[in-house]
């Protein structure tokens, strides 16, 4: 548990400092590619990801988390300038 929580903070703090695996560093980049760039998002992307081992279901999923979580933080920003 301990180093879960370790590594939960390293990522939070900075993911590219996090001891992070190869795979786990590629999924991590590429989340921060959907939040950043979505249009830049390409299909040498999924081909880079099925290389370290994501199903297609797996590539589907990250994007749908990321997705869900850059729009509930968006409607929660957008909502805290009001109250």
């Amino acid at each position: 548990m301990a180093r879960d929580q370790e590594l939960a903070d390293q990522v939070a703090d900075d993911y590219t400092k996090a001891d992070l695996s190869p795979r786990e560093r590629l999924m991590a980049e590429f989340a921060v590619k959907i939040t950043r760039a979505p249009d830049a998002c390409s299909s040498a992307d999924v081909e880079r990801l099925s290389g370290e081992g994501f199903s297609d279901e797996d590539i589907l999923s990250l994007v749908e988390i990321v997705a869900y979580q850059n729009m509930s933080t968006r409607i929660m920003e957008s909502l805290s300038t009001i109250a």
